[in-house]
């Protein structure tokens, strides 16, 4: 559970929509740009690591980030070190500021909304980002005054960067300048109305996010790509309709790991242990609020998680993971009719807190756990998260009640 977070984060905001900066820049129908610029992004220095490029070696080019070059010479001059012709052609592509590609097998213009519309076939492709994106019908949308792009994909919306994946039904992208110009009520005055910068991205009908590490299931997704931040909506509060979110922990551990030692293709001592399991983690709730800036991820509605080899599962009507800036899980705060069970326990109360760094759960609110032929029940009960510990204790004296069942005695309560 140590990098759930950061899963998530991965499996939800997989898609570069975050990071297409002015790909997406399509005013006056302009969606095969001839420009021959270049320019080195934060974006460009993950795809070159991708390609092969050691994490030391992409480093050496963070001072050229965000400069513009106007010509391939300009720009191969700047090079802080000399590339042979592969690593040369490798970094020209990913640095190109070609804007987005577009074919369709039908195309026509509205010129009262300033809009382009492809159908058929559409395919649409953006070099520096190794973006391709297929749907049946593209509409692209931009202000008179460049204050605004949208771009709306209708009918098997899908979008693929490496190993990552996205689908659904319909999307919109939509992107507003940082000021807009009105005409000022009851006045012929004209007045600059300062409104903050927006850059969304909305999933509708069947969203399916994909990646090495995991996947997400949802009904909806609405993405606010400057705030970092996330929300999921479920269909309905079925096991189908609920959002699902696998995670693949050891996945996770092993690319974090390649990525910080500039290793490519290699395995751990970890990984060459075959008889280790791999840590999942499964999740389904009815909505799911994602904040990157936060580190905080908030799953509500009939919530079930369940971690695997250790067995652990919590069912709330509200659970949150909270982490520290290096995207470590610090704690999961559950509430609303809390219920847990491990191998050889099973606990519920209206509250309970899991303190991934001590190792400890605080369980508050007509608190009870059965463990083996012991029941213990108490206002507030603290337990290690390893059952095999078994010691409880009440908070500041909390008394607590135990009860001794017998050999026979059935589970008082279960949790599913």
């Amino acid at each position: 559970m140590q990098k759930i977070f950061k899963i998530i984060t991965i499996v939800l905001f997989l898609l570069c929509f975050t990071v297409l900066e002015s790909a997406w820049k399509i005013s006056r129908f302009s969606f095969a740009s001839p420009t021959n610029a270049f320019k080195i992004t934060r974006n460009t220095l993950d795809h070159l690591q991708r390609e092969g490029f050691t994490k030391a070696l992409a480093a050496m080019f963070i001072p050229m980030l965000d400069k513009t070059y106007q010509n391939p010479e300009d720009f191969l001059e700047a090079f802080p070190i000399f590339l042979g012709p592969k690593q040369r052609d490798i970094i020209f592509r990913y640095a190109s500021t070609e804007q987005i590609k577009i074919q369709a097998d039908e195309f026509s213009t509205d010129f009262n909304e300033n809009a382009a519309v492809f159908r058929g076939n559409v395919k649409g492709f953006i070099p520096r980002e190794n973006i391709d994106l297929t749907t049946a019908k593209l509409r692209l949308v931009s202000g008179t005054d460049s204050n605004f792009e949208k771009l709306i994909g209708e009918g098997g919306v899908q979008v693929k960067q490496w190993d990552r994946e996205v689908r659904s039904d319909y999307a919109v992208y939509t992107e507003t300048a940082p000021e807009i110009t009105k005409n000022v009520a009851d006045s012929s005055a004209v007045k600059k109305i300062l409104v903050p910068q927006k850059q969304t991205l909305e999933l509708q009908g069947n969203v399916l996010m994909k990646a090495d590490q995991g996947m997400a299931r949802s009904d909806t997704l609405l993405l606010d790509l400057i705030r970092q931040h996330a929300t999921l909506g479920g269909k309905d509060t079925s096991k189908e309709g609920r959002i699902l979110v696998e995670a693949n922990l050891s996945q996770l551990e092993t690319n974090s790991v390649n990525e910080d030692s500039g290793v490519k293709g290699q395995k751990t001592g970890d990984e060459n242990q075959s008889n280790s399991e791999p840590q999942k983690v499964t999740l389904l709730a009815s909505r799911a609020v994602l904040d990157n800036k936060k580190h905080q991820a908030m799953f509500e509605g009939n919530v079930e998680m369940e971690r695997t080899p250790d067995d652990l599962y919590i069912h709330a009507g509200k659970i949150t993971l909270r982490l520290s800036d290096s995207q470590e899980l610090k704690s999961i705060q559950a509430e609303q009719e809390v219920c847990f069970e491990q191998p050889g326990r099973v606990a519920k109360a209206n509250r309970a807190s899991f303190d991934e760094i001590l190792q400890t759960i605080l369980l508050e609110g007509s608190a009870e756990v059965q463990s083996g032929k012991y029941l213990l029940q108490g206002t507030t009960i603290n337990l290690y998260l390893d059952v095999n510990k078994g010691v409880a204790q009440g908070a500041n004296k909390a008394p607590i009640q135990m009860t001794v069942l017998s050999a026979q005695s059935p589970s008082i309560f279960k949790c599913r």
